[in-house]
Parts: C-alpha cells; structure tokens; sequence
C-alpha cells in the first residue's frame, strides 16, 4: 500500500475571543492592568460574540485571568453550558511603567522614551515592560503546550483572551515575520479561528465581529 499523501492529524480549532470593550480601549490608554473592567458596551460585545461561538459547539471554553476576560467569558458560559477554564501563559502584553498612559502623553512628556522605543518598536520594551519579541516567545511556548496537551487536542476551542495574545498567535500560526504585529488590527469583541495540528496552521477568518 502506497503512503497517503495526507495522513489524517488530529485538528485542533481555535476560536480566540477578545475581550469586550473597556473605558481604557475607549480613552486610548495602554494596560496590562488585570483588575481592569468591561464597559457596557463591552457586554453586549461579549454577549454577541457568545452566541456566535455557541453556534460553533466548542468542547471546551478557555480564558485568562484577567477581570475584563472573565467577564467578557461568562456570556460565553450561559450559552455554551461550558464552564470555563482560567489558563495561565496568556497574559496581555506587559507595558510596565507606561500603564494607564498615551503614546501621546508618553510623546509629550517623556520624548527620549518614546523616541527610543519608536525607533524599534518590536525590540524594544517600554520602561520595566516587555518588548514585543518576549512577548511573542511568551505566547508561542504557552501555544505550543496548549495545543500538544493530550486534554485539548483535536477539540473545538473557545479562548477569551487579549489582543496581542492574537496578535502573536496569528503571527506564529502564519509564520509572519513578527515585524508585522502592529499591522494585525483585533477589535475588541472580535473573533479569529485559526486551525492546528502537529504539522501546520490554518488560519479561517480574523477579527471577525458578530
């Protein structure tokens, strides 16, 4: 019998979820902060986007730790049935000394910081932060043990997450260059599916919102 040119993998499908709108997104302020909550209209995103999900029927439901992720999960919760699973490794980028500010307040009042990270905006990281390179490293580990766990593999997943967690999934699942992960826009309440298995990635749709 002749080799398949195809073996049949097992296929993991994520369908990563970001979390609902928050005052923070709308005033344009960088966070990492967790206690941070999602607005009303955050709540309607999260409520749309669970019945878009439910449609689905994922097998398992994934989230951060992250107060506006738990929250924007538990529309996900009521529709599905699922009780969701609070996951480390997938923790927003961590902007350190720059939390709760603006690039332009950063511009305006701490120019040689802003200057020298805009000079290499992938490399370098803010102030006691983490660059976008570490950041990047960070999730593709947690990724890569995520996906060879014997308890996920081969499911339908749900995961509630952040945008630079998709971010850099999207560019390690495509095999982009990581200079492209400023130009990847992920919308709060939006989301992307991207399909796994041991031996290649699937990207379906990105940023979609329900």
């Amino acid at each position: 019998m002749s080799e398949e040119l195809h073996p049949l993998e097992a296929i993991t499908s994520l369908y990563l979820v970001r979390h609902g709108h928050t005052r923070a997104t709308e005033l344009g302020l960088l966070y990492s902060d967790p206690k941070i909550e999602i607005s009303e209209k955050g709540i309607s995103q999260a409520q749309a986007a669970a019945k878009y999900v439910a449609a689905v029927k994922p097998q398992i439901l994934l989230c951060g730790a992250a107060v506006r992720v738990s929250q924007s999960s538990q529309p996900v919760e009521l529709e599905t049935g699922l009780k969701a699973q609070t996951i480390k490794g997938f923790e927003e980028w961590q902007v350190g000394d720059w939390e709760g500010r603006t690039y332009l307040d950063i511009k305006k009042n701490d120019p040689d910081q802003y200057h020298s990270w805009c000079a290499d905006p992938i490399e370098n990281a803010p102030p006691n932060g983490e660059s976008i390179v570490q950041l990047s490293e960070r999730i593709r580990e947690s990724l890569i043990e995520l996906i060879a766990n014997s308890e996920f593999e081969g499911k339908t997943i749900a995961m509630v997450t952040h945008s630079g967690i998709i971010r850099s999934i999207i560019v390690y699942a495509l095999g982009m260059p990581i200079r492209n992960f400023w130009r990847l826009s992920i919308p709060t309440g939006s989301i992307t599916r991207i399909d796994f298995s041991k031996n290649f990635a699937t990207m379906h749709f990105m940023a979609h919102k329900p």
